[in-house]
């Protein structure tokens, strides 16, 4: 405010560059508002200007162009040390033959004539003409005063409208998944998601910021395992997304070792033992798959991982491997449980939403940080369950564009099914 109130006083204008337009008045039907008249809460206040300026010409014009229906429009000069406004009369000239130029001049001088006068009061303090243009110059200080009225009457509104006229948008973002605290990633789509939901809001809309609840799938059936195991025997001692995600990255590790022959139990036995049985164990279990290159590598880095988190969440990890030793194949318990939660079995569902609602928790107080607030969080599972999945892969499959399933394609290898958007594209004569 103090920058612009010192450039109302100096007159400067400044070099923003703002797209709006708006006709000078057709026929009679023009009348120039007081110079002094407040501008609109909830208009774009340069359009208002545009429209003002229209209106104070817009009588003149009437005069010489009584019938005229297609006056141009009154714009933003490109180039502020030129002029402040523009109307160009190229088009209106060609449609009746005359020479733009020559009406642009006659047209200046009249108005200048009316503007010296008094016969037109308003903004307008000079119009010129340059060639095919009848630049427009204004009261710079009454403008700003005009502008900071509108700016301390409206505060942190100023610059909203009514464009959407209230209708209903839907913003889907962040939407990360719900086992892990937010990430930089994460947190990039939030910034993108949640300002445009605020900018379509101050734009008219009514807008809904949603959050789509990912709550199927491996990674949240592993984190489940974990949490139904751990929940009950031990206190979380850190912000509960960051204890759910280190449940995930444990049991994603564990799983991990199985798969490459390694027992978590047995590697937490040689972590407690000491280095020289870590290195033991490791040395025998590249032993047993010598010559499988894939599931060496994995061993050397997946001892390495249990290591490394191990330092960090040791605690927990006690408690977690004394639980988890048990379970002979991770990867096939993490699949039973997820399957019980898409049958919407009731002991499965008590264990997942309390896990994804605990994350969420943490997610939110994150997101609070940043003056983020979602209005509705909507569960992959749930679509599953009332049907909605089934219907829109039933309307898939009876789409023109549908390419069903196969076991060998034109490339001779097999593909899924998917939609033709290729053809979609073709046929909606988009390029």
């Amino acid at each position: 405010l103090d920058h612009l109130r010192t450039a109302a006083r100096t007159g400067s204008f400044g070099r923003a560059r703002l797209p709006s337009t708006s006709r000078p008045g057709s026929g009679h039907e023009a009348h120039a508002m007081g110079a002094d008249t407040p501008l609109t809460p909830l208009k774009d206040p340069l359009q208002e200007l545009c429209e003002r300026l229209a209106a104070e010409i817009g009588v003149f014009i009437a005069e010489k162009e009584p019938d005229a229906k297609d006056l141009p429009p009154v714009t933003r000069s490109r180039d502020l040390t030129k002029a402040d406004f523009t109307v160009q009369w190229s088009r209106f000239c060609a449609a009746r033959k005359v020479n733009p130029v020559a009406y642009v001049t006659e047209l200046a001088a009249g108005l200048q004539a009316k503007i010296e006068s008094g016969a037109v009061p308003g903004l307008i303090t000079r119009v010129q003409a340059v060639g095919p243009y009848l630049n427009l110059f204004v009261d710079r200080a009454r403008v700003f005063r005009l502008v900071l009225n509108l700016v301390e009457a409206t505060g942190d509104t100023f610059g909203h409208t009514d464009h959407g006229g209230g209708k209903r948008v839907i913003i889907e973002h962040t939407s990360s998944n719900p086992n892990a605290p937010l990430h930089i990633g994460n947190l990039r789509n939030v910034m993108i998601g949640a300002h445009l939901a605020k900018m379509q809001a101050a734009c008219g809309w009514d807008v809904k910021q949603a959050f789509y609840v990912n709550d199927l799938g491996a990674q949240i059936g592993l984190t489940a395992l974990a949490y139904s195991r751990v929940y009950d025997k031990i206190k979380p001692y850190m912000k509960i997304d960051h204890w759910i995600g280190a449940m995930y990255a444990v049991m994603n590790t564990c799983q991990e070792l199985q798969q490459v022959g390694v027992q978590p139990g047995a590697l937490e036995d040689a972590c407690v033992a000491g280095p020289e049985a870590v290195a033991k164990l490791m040395a025998e279990s590249r032993a047993a798959v010598a010559g499988d290159e894939k599931k060496d590598k994995g061993i050397t880095e997946y001892f390495d991982i249990y290591q490394d988190l191990r330092e960090r969440f040791e605690p927990m990890m006690v408690v977690m491997l004394a639980d988890i030793r048990s379970v002979e194949n991770i990867k096939v318990e993490a699949g039973k449980l997820n399957l019980a939660y898409e049958r919407q079995e009731e002991w499965a569902i008590k264990i997942f939403r309390k896990m994804v609602v605990d994350c969420l928790t943490g997610v939110q107080q994150t997101l609070s940080t940043y003056g983020v607030q979602h209005d509705v969080f909507d569960f992959e599972s749930e679509l599953g369950w009332e049907g909605s999945n089934d219907k829109v892969l039933e309307i898939m499959k009876n789409s023109d564009y549908y390419v069903p399933q196969t076991q060998c394609n034109d490339a001779g290898v097999p593909q899924g099914a998917y939609l033709d958007m290729a053809g979609v594209i073709a046929d909606q004569g988009d390029k």
